[in-house]
């Protein structure tokens, strides 16, 4: 077992390198973490502005108007007169001015209400604010065509824009319609995947495609199928430490709340699977990396462009078609599409559970295809030495 003992010395050189990704992983994680706790201990606020009302009409509709933006947003007083209104939005005193005109209840009964709005030019607030002023005025003229008085319409109104809504979350992952946070560690867990075996796959397979060394084991009596089968022995035995790391992480974290979790069994696959795909990888592009110098980079470029790629840092729904379109043709993919599944669901139908086991596959066909070419490769490369 000398290659297999080779193989760990080297492993145990790495180490720092594996701690440095798992606390690069952990700040990750934890910082997302707090983020979301934030998120979701705020509760609702509407947002108010600093609006102005200038009122023509003075009559009760204008009046109920004016009071309900007043009550939600910031009432300004300025002068009525063109330049007050342009040195107030100019200064950023407001950002919203509306004049209501003469006979405004008139013209709301009859839909022909014309208000002029001045706004802070290329500022979007202030669509926010049309929205509510459209909505009410809507809202007054169904009122008088009806046959409302303007008092009783203003309290019907008012009564009617003071009604909340309550909102019940749809319970579809067994949280409450919340999204568990050991799945945010395991949207971000193929970074940590690839960056941890990539390096050190790359580091080892290095030294011992080092033309001495391989001279020197070529000279013992070791044969070529043993010493395949100790470095293939060596690279399982990392993938799976590898493995168990990064799902003991979770359980270190959350405890029981990732281990009552009813897709945990789904998880633990989908990391198996997708450290198989990132260990072959790795054996791949090792045969490509000869100069340690280049080791970093091509650790940064594999393992930050595929999450990049791939929705680890980046959601696949902010993703446009295109990327994700190119993002198929790698196995992290593929892995995000099992995990956003797990994270939002608790029970599968026959649909999602062929999804899940489809993108098993996918990996597992990746795992198969970069091995494949890893050792097309490296024959190639020994035939031409």
């Amino acid at each position: 077992m000398t290659v297999f003992k080779g193989f760990l010395t080297i492993t145990k050189r790495n180490l720092g390198y594996v701690f440095m990704y798992i606390i690069i992983f952990l700040t990750i994680t934890i910082a997302v973490q707090k983020s979301e706790l934030t998120d979701t201990d705020k509760m609702f606020e509407q947002t108010k502005l600093d609006i102005a009302v200038i009122d023509h009409d003075k009559s009760p509709v204008s009046e109920a108007l004016t009071d309900y933006l007043a009550s939600r947003h910031n009432l300004v007083d300025i002068p009525d007169t063109k330049t007050a209104i342009q040195d107030n939005l100019f200064y950023r005193h407001v950002y919203y001015v509306l004049t209501i005109p003469e006979d405004f209840t008139q013209s709301c009964k009859n839909k022909t209400a014309s208000l002029t709005v001045t706004k802070v030019p290329g500022s979007t607030s202030g669509y926010y604010v049309d929205s509510q002023v459209n909505a009410w005025v809507q809202e007054m003229h169904m009122l008088l065509a009806s046959g409302y008085s303007a008092e009783d319409a203003t309290v019907m109104l008012k009564e009617a824009m003071t009604e909340e809504s309550h909102v019940t979350m749809l319970d579809q992952n067994g949280y409450g319609g919340n999204i568990p946070m050991h799945a945010y560690m395991y949207q971000y867990m193929p970074y940590i995947i690839l960056s941890i075996l990539c390096y050190v796959i790359i580091t080892i397979m290095m030294s011992f495609n080092n033309s001495e060394v391989r001279s020197r084991i070529l000279c013992t009596s070791i044969s070529s199928r043993k010493y395949n089968l100790q470095l293939a022995l060596g690279c399982s035995v990392i993938g799976l430490a590898v493995w168990f790391l990064c799902t003991l992480l979770p359980i270190i974290l959350y405890g029981k709340t990732f281990l009552a979790d009813t897709n945990l069994t789904y998880y633990l696959i989908n990391s198996f699977m997708m450290s198989l795909s990132a260990l072959s990888l790795a054996f791949f592009v090792s045969t490509f990396t000869d100069k340690e110098q280049l080791v970093s980079a091509v650790v940064n470029v594999v393992s930050l462009g595929m999450s990049f790629l791939c929705g680890v840092f980046v959601s696949m729904d902010v993703l446009g078609k295109s990327v994700q379109k190119i993002a198929q043709f790698l196995p992290v993919y593929w892995y995000e599409v099992a995990n956003n599944l797990l994270k939002s669901h608790n029970t599968f139908n026959g649909t999602q559970i062929h999804t899940l086991y489809t993108c098993y596959g996918i990996q597992l066909l990746f795992a198969l295809t970069f091995l494949s070419l890893a050792l097309i490769a490296g024959r190639m490369r020994r035939q031409t030495a």
